[in-house]
């Protein structure tokens, strides 16, 4: 049990290190806001949500984001509209060179999604994953780009996509 403890606290504090120690020297700062659309698709139930987050540029390829989602989806699953609403936790890591106005990032990372009550789940909350892509154009302080982050959890009744676009800002 000891022997565990101690791996887990070395990786713990190894991996913040690692990512700081990433870290070059910029102009700008390293926190940004960003808002978002988004197309919701939930099996075969269509809706549009909108949403907002704060971040955290680690180096100039990672970054961590903090993030809200709230939708409202056509269901015909209850032939009713329905709320979802999406708490995020997600790390984007630029696979193309910082230096190019253009760029495609991975996203990986945790979210917390709820769901209205119409929907007669036993419980409607829930943990899951998101695994996405993002294509940016930089313009400054400005990143422009378009999203698709695929959301497993097993409380959703189908799959969860999300596909739109999103503005963000450097402080």
């Amino acid at each position: 049990m000891k022997k565990t403890t101690n791996n887990l606290f070395y990786y713990l504090l190894l991996i913040p290190l690692t990512l700081f120690a990433q870290q070059e020297q910029s102009n700008i700062s390293r926190f940004n806001i960003e808002g978002n659309t988004s197309l919701i698709l939930i099996k075969s139930d269509v809706g549009f949500g909108f949403g907002g987050g704060f971040g955290y540029q680690v180096s100039k390829r990672i970054g961590i984001n903090l993030g809200y989602l709230n939708g409202t989806i056509e269901g015909d699953l209850i032939n009713d509209k329905y709320g979802i609403n999406k708490y995020s936790f997600n790390i984007d890591y630029r696979l193309n060179s910082h230096k190019s106005k253009y760029g495609i990032e991975s996203i990986i990372g945790f979210s917390y999604i709820s769901f209205d009550d119409k929907l007669n789940l036993n419980d409607g909350n829930g943990f899951g994953y998101d695994l996405g892509v993002n294509a940016t154009l930089t313009d400054n302080k400005w990143k422009y780009g378009l999203k698709i982050v695929s959301t497993y959890n097993s409380r959703s009744p189908g799959a969860f996509l999300e596909i739109g676009t999103n503005i963000k800002y450097t402080f």
